[in-house]
């Protein structure tokens, strides 16, 4: 990713009690990670978000996928074919489209896809794998259309986690749901980094706290220009959401939240299958240098969740230079 290249080992250990990321009900423990501080920046300030966008649009007149219920559906590109995994009510199922901005050109591959999974996070390649996250563990397979998924670590403690591969430092950043908040959501994105996606992973503080009342999670990152872009819910009540957008240069400091979300419900507006709500988006970019979103959409409090889809654009426009921070340029000194 350019200029963010910035080595894990950077910053001291902290000696406080370790974390317990909150889910509802659930806890996850991640104390068996160490754990590191943000790496030092040139001036400290937070990122500016000025001449930044990602604006995407309903296609008319119906922009639904699918008539059943879906879950948490992860995009993925191989050899020109896009790929689709989508959870349903049972297990996951497995799609395929050379024209995935069509919703009719998704062709079933497997409808019983890493069986008893139910539903999955976020997918990242990395060298000749791909590697899947979801409920609390790490997945590898070497092949989408081969159901030959291994369990390669249990439970990382990162939940609803959006994964980012930088290939020149050979680092994967997760953004994950941190502490308990409205709903189904965290209060803040968390973020941990790992050498290899699977092991490894090192600790550092949340990016993000969102405000009082509201929640955030279900990410799912998109690199532009060396800047990150992690889209994720956001709202107060489950499960009505928009799909905001918040922007950083450095993966490990403060992210900024854009102002205007890249998709939002037409509340009272539309009888609209997402009209009510949208959320848990999965973002892919286009040949044509567009960008394809599929997301949840509500049509109201009570679900069920139906998959949509919408195209747009990110882009930045007028931005200085990124940053150069200090521990980018150790690290760039280290790789070389």
């Amino acid at each position: 990713m350019g200029l963010l290249v910035v080595l894990a080992s950077g910053g001291g250990q902290l000696t406080a009690t370790r974390p317990v990321v909150e889910y509802g009900q659930q806890l996850f423990n991640t104390a068996d990670h160490p754990q590191e501080d943000v790496p030092a920046r040139a001036d400290g300030l937070p990122p500016e978000t000025a001449g930044l966008h990602a604006d995407f649009r309903r296609p008319e007149p119906d922009n639904q996928v699918f008539g059943f219920e879906s879950h948490d559906p992860m995009l993925a590109e191989a050899n020109g074919t896009s790929y689709l995994v989508v959870g349903t009510d049972s297990d996951p199922n497995l799609y395929r489209s050379d024209t995935p901005t069509e919703p009719g050109s998704w062709r079933l591959v497997d409808d019983d896809y890493l069986a008893d999974r139910f539903e999955f996070d976020s997918l990242v390649e990395i060298g000749d794998r791909y590697v899947v996250y979801g409920n609390g563990n790490v997945y590898t397979a070497h092949s989408m259309a081969a159901d030959d998924w291994t369990v390669r670590n249990d439970n990382t403690g990162f939940r609803d986690l959006g994964a980012y591969y930088d290939e020149e430092s050979g680092l994967v950043h997760v953004y994950y749901e941190y502490g308990s908040a409205a709903g189904y959501s965290g209060k803040k994105i968390g973020h941990a980094v790992s050498p290899n996606g699977v092991s490894n992973w090192t600790v550092y503080p949340p990016v993000w706290t969102a405000p009082d009342g509201y929640g955030v999670g279900d990410f799912d990152i998109v690199e532009r220009s060396d800047c990150l872009y992690v889209f994720g819910d956001y709202d107060p009540h489950h499960p009505r959401y928009n799909v905001s957008v918040w922007v950083n240069d450095d993966p490990y400091s403060g992210f900024t939240q854009l102002d205007t979300p890249a998709v939002a419900p037409q509340h009272g507006e539309s009888t609209a299958s997402d009209g009510y709500g949208v959320g848990d988006p999965s973002v892919l970019r286009l040949d044509d240098g567009r960008y394809l979103m599929l997301a949840n959409g509500y049509a109201n409090d009570k679900g069920p969740a139906r998959l949509h889809y919408y195209l747009g654009t990110i882009a930045n426009e007028s931005r200085p230079s990124p940053r150069a921070s200090p521990a980018r340029q150790a690290s760039v000194a280290s790789a070389a």
